[in-house]
């Protein structure tokens, strides 16, 4: 008998005012501390955390999420950016001198496409080396959002992964099989 193939996703976590910008199409890239250890393609479910969520769903009807915690929506990630602090970006001048600004090798148009400003990437990256920007594509936004209990978590075993039931959503992201029916 076969082994069982699962295909691997992601379940993200994100707060109701990020959730509908991503919804609205404003926001085009989530920028994380971490990402997933798998190439791209692959598939992001959006888990809208605790709070107050309006976003429009087909037909224009609008749809009103009270309290949060559901998901309620996917897309795709099909390109990791990455972002790396330089200490000092004047190299040319030497090691003695202290550069003072140090700053992110991040782009204009990815900040733009984030709906950050500066500051505020400069803030969420405090203390860390490297950035991830997730590229959001082909986003589907479900007409009626689905609970935590449709999905199942993916743990890592000596045998590959595991199904598990999620008791409480992710800090950041975590690994979950992908839904068949998208």
């Amino acid at each position: 008998m076969g082994g069982l193939t699962m295909a691997k996703a992601v379940l993200i976590s994100i707060r109701p005012e990020w959730v509908e910008k991503i919804l609205s199409g404003e926001k085009t890239l989530e920028v994380r501390k971490t990402r997933p250890n798998m190439g791209t393609p692959f598939k992001v479910y959006i888990y809208c955390t605790a709070g107050n969520l309006s976003y429009k769903v087909h037909g224009g009807m609008v749809c009103n999420v009270s309290g949060g915690k559901l998901v309620v929506g996917e897309f795709t990630c099909d390109n990791i950016a990455t972002y790396n602090y330089d200490y000092c970006p004047h190299p040319e001048i030497g090691m003695d001198y202290d550069c003072g600004d140090s700053w992110w090798e991040i782009a204009d148009e990815d900040l733009k496409s984030a709906c950050l400003e500066e500051k505020e990437f400069r803030y969420y990256a405090f203390g860390m080396e490297v950035m991830y920007g997730w590229h959001i594509s082909d986003l589907k936004v479900y007409d009626t959002p689905k609970p935590l209990s449709e999905f199942k978590g993916l743990r890592k075993t000596k045998f590959g992964y595991a199904p598990v039931e999620i008791k409480r959503p992710p800090q950041s992201w975590c690994y979950v099989e992908a839904l068949n029916n998208g």
